[in-house]
């Protein structure tokens, strides 16, 4: 068991909460837990580790079965994708081992994906339960800010109460990380919130809640003093500011791509040689990015078909894949990746659309808004693989996007050939 005694109490106190708690708040516990719960506490049984987390998953499962909670879901193209990468991944990643160790490793993960994912279809079923999600993710922004500038003047983190957390140093600067595992993660995890805590700032009533939580958001990003969380945080304000100007989203992905492809030819270097000159903040390890991408095509043979068991081999630093798209490759082969990117591929466009053709102007802002956080993760996972709180954050993405394209195909059903739509429908 390797849990310390207040956080046992905090983990039966939410335990308690997804118990007994009303369905409307029944998410409540798990955004609390990510947010303020250390990822490093964990009980031990039978060599299986069970997160605080983890607990609430299986805790929150068994209370929607047993108390006959089940939503009807119409699981879509994009639901199915979802599965298919994750037990596509599972399935290579053991047969690539074959052994006890990676089994439970594996269906661990499985565990969290689905669990997870499932929770969030069941109960975010209509706008108001994303806005509701998204104003306690922006009370929890507004109650992390001033331990995380007590974090930043002091290089004490307040955390350790909790678990096993510190505060890190390069270059004379504190890095923040709070209850998250580094600071990076904390910096994404705030960084890709902040155009939803933008989109209902504008669009909602609750303006100050949430302006406030973008603002503490914005902070709290600055205060990790990591490069990654800075570039896609100055990215998606610029993604925001380019609302009125969305039509020409694909034209300027176009762009974009066969600018890097002639950048590609015409450079001395491959054109990722790029995020070796990206240092932001000082001390980055842009060269490492850059390497781990060259590597990973060098070695293509070694993992495109089962993944392959390691990558120290392909260079000094190499065996910390900080890259999702080189892990989801490594872990589970070229199927799982590709998998990987048709889902993120699906998401964005069902995103667009629907941002181009609601009916509601608050609507069309809210649907950008995701698109914005979604290409956010996406931009994240050139610099990092997902680890601790923050997969939370991404199912949950997955899960509300997946209740879009739901709404797209119920409208299309039963209002063919109208448009623009009006997503104002809740599926309870």
């Amino acid at each position: 068991m390797l849990i310390d005694k207040p956080t046992i109490f905090i983990t039966v106190a939410l335990t308690l909460i997804t118990i007994v708690v009303p369905r409307k708040y029944f998410l409540a516990p798990f955004v609390l837990a990510a947010c303020f719960v250390p990822t490093d506490q964990r009980f031990i049984i039978w060599d299986m580790d069970f997160t605080v987390l983890r607990i609430l998953i299986a805790v929150g499962v068994m209370r929607i079965l047993l108390y006959g909670e089940i939503s009807r879901v119409d699981w879509n193209r994009l639901d199915r994708l979802i599965l298919l990468w994750a037990i596509c991944g599972t399935f290579i990643y053991i047969i690539q081992w074959m052994n006890s160790e990676a089994l439970v490793n594996r269906l661990g993960f499985l565990f969290d994906i689905l669990g997870l994912y499932w929770i969030f279809r069941q109960r975010i079923r209509s706008w108001e339960d994303v806005k509701f999600v998204t104003a306690l993710l922006a009370v929890s922004a507004i109650i992390l800010l001033p331990l995380v500038i007590f974090e930043l003047i002091s290089g004490h983190n307040p955390f350790t109460v909790l678990g096993r957390v510190m505060t890190g140093f390069r270059y004379e600067r504190y890095r923040c990380q709070a209850a998250f595992p580094h600071s990076i993660m904390l910096g994404l995890f705030w960084a890709t919130l902040v155009p939803l805590f933008v989109g209902l700032g504008i669009t909602e009533d609750k303006k100050m809640l949430y302006f406030n939580a973008a603002a503490a958001s914005i902070l709290i990003v600055i205060a990790t003093s990591s490069s990654t969380p800075l570039l896609v945080l100055a990215g998606i304000l610029m993604a925001l500011i380019l609302f009125k100007w969305r039509r020409f989203a694909p034209v300027v992905s176009l762009i974009i791509l066969v600018s890097i492809a002639v950048l590609h030819i015409v450079m001395n270097a491959p054109v990722w040689h790029l995020l070796a000159r990206i240092n932001v903040i000082g001390g980055s390890t842009g060269w490492h990015r850059y390497n781990l991408i060259n590597q990973a095509l060098k070695h293509f043979d070694e993992w495109f078909l089962l993944g392959c068991r390691g990558t120290e081999h392909w260079g000094f630093g190499l065996g910390d894949v900080t890259n999702q798209f080189i892990l989801e490759g490594v872990r589970g082969g070229l199927l799982t990746l590709l998998i990987f990117l048709a889902m993120i591929y699906l998401a964005l466009k069902t995103l667009l659309n629907l941002s181009l053709k609601c009916r509601d102007n608050s609507e069309q802002c809210l649907t950008w808004c995701i698109f914005t956080a979604l290409i956010g993760h996406c931009t994240a996972f050139l610099g990092v693989a997902y680890f601790g709180q923050i997969t939370m954050l991404w199912y949950m993405m997955l899960a509300t996007v997946s209740l879009l394209v739901e709404y797209k195909i119920h409208l299309e059903k039963t209002v063919p050939n109208v448009m623009p739509v009006n997503l104002s429908y809740s599926f309870k």
